[in-house]
């Protein structure tokens, strides 16, 4: 079966006074029909640019320097903005992480769902009413009639979040990018509005791309796995695979750093020393070289190639088989 979205080679860059700067580094991945891929890392690693370039909503500055992004077949990164319009939205939609700065102060929760209800589906202002509605009921608003005339700021935060997965799902998209849906909200808002993702998910059998830096929320709702530091993919496996078993040395450090309700009481949780590379444009070698405990000369001048490791386990480490097998956490 092919792959419902497939990207190759996509290498995303922005222009400064100070010189253009390479944020993604030839990023590839798929996503099958109704699979939820998890993409997980640091605040910075390049998640949301990467998903951003593909919708084409990079801003200004930002240009994909190279790469290919096709959604059953076609290259959403070589369609005119027009033709490209009629599939954002319809075809693929997002949930933005700041449901505040993504809605329109000055029109009604009713208006926004509407137009995009009007634009796609090509309904009535009536039909779109009723859908917006119903939309919001599927979505559990409590009083979706008066929500509809309400204002984003009118809102809490949790009901904005859900009316920005009712916006993503009302016009029945084959593909919803996740991107960290659950941040700045309370714990028992945010299983909800997980909860609710994978629930229209398998309604819909509709493809996920869950964009998130909590590994935690990975674990519940993802079925495959790909870890993301400094604009490159280090691993990639199925999500139980992952936890049971984790090559590279960042995603052991992750999960190294991850507490759960099954811990010992004794366990001690240990932070990622170091940081994040600032400019990772001209670094010759691995990445993590000067935050990971196995780093040896061959890490910080050879190229890491991505290498198969099993059927469904790839991995961008040159010493892997060297390492000592990780503690489970």
């Amino acid at each position: 079966m092919a792959p419902l979205l497939q990207v190759k080679d996509l290498r995303v860059k922005f222009h400064s006074d100070f010189g253009d700067r390479i944020v993604t580094d030839d990023i590839s991945f798929h996503v099958m029909e109704g699979e939820t891929l998890g993409i997980v890392g640091e605040s910075g690693c390049g998640k949301s640019v990467t998903n951003l370039a593909i919708m084409g909503l990079l801003s200004r500055n930002g240009s994909v320097e190279h790469g290919s992004a096709l959604f059953d077949g076609k290259d959403l990164l070589a369609l005119p903005e027009r033709e490209l319009d009629t599939y954002r939205g319809r075809d693929i939609a997002m949930v933005f992480q700041d449901a505040l700065a993504s809605l329109d102060p000055v029109f009604s929760v009713g208006n926004q769902i509407e137009e995009q209800i009007r634009r796609h589906l090509k309904k009535s202002k009536e039909q779109a009413r009723a859908m917006a509605l119903q939309d919001l009921q599927d979505v559990g608003i409590p009083d979706p009639q008066e929500t509809l005339r309400k204002y984003p700021s009118e809102l809490s935060g949790g009901m904005r979040q859900r009316i920005m997965i009712a916006m993503a799902l009302s016009c029945s998209p084959r593909l919803l990018v996740a991107d960290e849906p659950t941040t700045a909200l309370d714990v028992t808002i945010q299983a909800q509005i997980m909860q609710l993702i994978r629930k229209k998910a398998k309604e819909r059998h509709m493809s996920v791309i869950l964009i998130t830096h909590d590994i935690g929320v990975i674990a519940q709702n993802a079925d495959r796995v790909m870890v993301m530091y400094a604009g490159q993919f280090v691993e990639e496996a199925a999500v139980e695979e992952l936890f049971a078993h984790p090559l590279h040395p960042y995603t052991r450090a992750l999960l190294a750093a991850t507490p759960s309700i099954e811990d010992d009481r004794d366990r001690e949780l240990v932070p990622i020393r170091g940081v994040v590379p600032e400019n990772y444009t001209f670094l010759s070698g691995c990445r993590f070289a000067d935050r990971c405990p196995y780093v040896e000369e061959a890490c910080c001048s050879a190229h890491q190639e991505w290498r198969k490791i099993t059927e469904d386990h790839f991995v961008r480490c040159c010493r892997v088989e060297e390492i000592p097998e990780a503690v489970h956490v």
